[in-house]
């Protein structure tokens, strides 16, 4: 009944697994049905007269795999395909073999793996630091699954020699047809840029829409305001100044609309031009106004700007889209009260934008990934990783560079480097 057990649930541990998982799910689960101290499943090399493992478990872990020599050792007895079962006392049958005399080992397991020719391929082995006593049980077990290991290595290997002919193959059929691969690879990057094109296209047009939509009724509201002020300053006079904080409240309301109508319009500028004389604190002021709704009442901006030109040559909607993709980062990682500081100066040639936040900071281990494209440390639904490797992108676009400081709970501070045209 014991060995019904193991067998079912070695089966049912097994069962959906392939190649080195399964290798090594088996060798563990046949290590702990014998109650062995040490099992691997190894490759012979005849040629070399040496074993070499492929998955070792030692004391119900996965270990390190390892090459050892077959001369003097009880495994020679397995790769001439036998099977050696020594309940006690291996080490003075074969006090050569000091790997186990190291190891302390008093009984030994081996079992032959055939490949399909009916020759031994490698050998499947346990070691106990102590006589073990129903030997014959843990003989059968390695009898009875050793042929469906020698069928997943051999079935592991095939598969591996069809990738290296694959790979040879996709090497012989590059190196034959470079002009095709060279279209193919301009093909492939004329459709990442025009998708996003038609990506920053969709968002120009959508904003254009959205400023349009918006800037009527903010026109209508400020010469309505007018008019009415100048209505009761005819015909109210003495209830004017009463009404005025009103209808300053509305004119601020409106101008900041305004502001935020400007920024959406930076998106629906023509996304071909890389020639356009952009000003960096226009485009910085602009993508706050846009973030103003997010930048909740515990977060404080401020903002230090040189008196110096801050004017680049390139394409205002993209260095748009990449500072208000840096600003939403630092707005994000302040979790309670913080400051976000803004600075600008210019430096040999170079336009050098500091944004700098007092958030939860980034660790040393995601530091190199940030840039990587669906990166993103943020919970799903919150973020797809793409704003940092975009505005990468678009900065490395524009010949610039962004350097990141960042400590953890203390805050991060990128610096955007990008030419002068002046």
């Amino acid at each position: 009944m014991e060995m019904k057990n193991q067998l079912s649930d070695i089966i049912a541990g097994v069962s959906n697994t392939y190649g080195t998982e399964f290798l090594d799910r088996i060798t563990k689960m046949l290590n702990r049905a014998i109650n062995a101290d040490y099992t691997f499943i190894a490759m012979v090399d005849k040629n070399k007269y040496e074993s070499r493992t492929i998955t070792l478990v030692a004391r119900g872990e996965n270990a390190p795999n390892m090459v050892y020599s077959l001369s003097d050792t009880p495994c020679a007895n397995v790769a001439d395909d036998s099977v050696c079962c020594y309940p006690t006392g291996v080490c003075a049958t074969f006090p050569k073999d000091q790997l186990l005399v190291d190891m302390n080992i008093d009984a030994y397991i081996g079992t032959p793996l055939h490949n399909s020719k009916g020759e031994v391929m490698g050998l499947i082995v346990a070691l106990f630091e102590r006589e073990i006593k129903n030997h014959a049980n843990a003989v059968t077990l390695f009898q009875i699954f050793s042929g469906r290991i020698s069928a997943e290595i051999e079935r592991h290997d095939y598969e591996q020699r069809l990738e290296v002919y694959n790979q040879e193959l996709s090497v012989l059929v590059k190196e034959r047809t470079t002009e095709l691969e060279l279209a193919l690879t301009t093909l492939k990057n004329n459709q990442s840029r025009m998708l996003e094109t038609e990506k920053m296209a969709s968002v120009g047009i959508l904003a254009a829409g959205i400023a349009h939509e918006i800037n009527n009724p903010l026109n209508f509201i400020k010469a309505g305001i007018d008019s009415v002020e100048e209505y009761l300053e005819e015909h109210f006079k003495n209830h004017v100044e009463n009404l005025s904080p009103l209808f300053k409240l509305i004119r601020e309301g409106v101008n900041r609309s305004s502001a935020i109508v400007k920024g959406l319009n930076q998106f629906s500028r023509s996304i071909d031009v890389n020639d356009e004389k952009i000003n960096i604190h226009d485009v910085i002021d602009n993508c706050l106004a846009m973030l103003g709704g997010q930048i909740r009442n515990y977060i404080t901006v401020r903002k230090k700007y040189t008196y110096d030109p801050v004017v680049c040559l390139g394409n205002g909607g993209k260095l748009h889209q990449a500072f208000l993709n840096l600003l939403t980062n630092a707005i994000q990682a302040i979790e309670n009260e913080g400051d976000i500081q803004i600075s600008t100066e210019s430096i040999n040639g170079n336009l050098l934008i500091y944004i700098k936040d007092t958030g939860v900071g980034i660790s040393e281990e995601n530091m190199a990934k940030i840039s990587t494209p669906f990166f993103t440390t943020k919970d799903p639904g919150k973020g797809t990783g793409l704003g940092l490797s975009i505005t990468y992108k678009i900065i490395t676009d524009h010949k610039g560079s962004i350097q990141i400081k960042s400590e953890i709970n203390k805050g991060s501070e990128f610096i955007v480097s990008i030419p002068s045209a002046t």
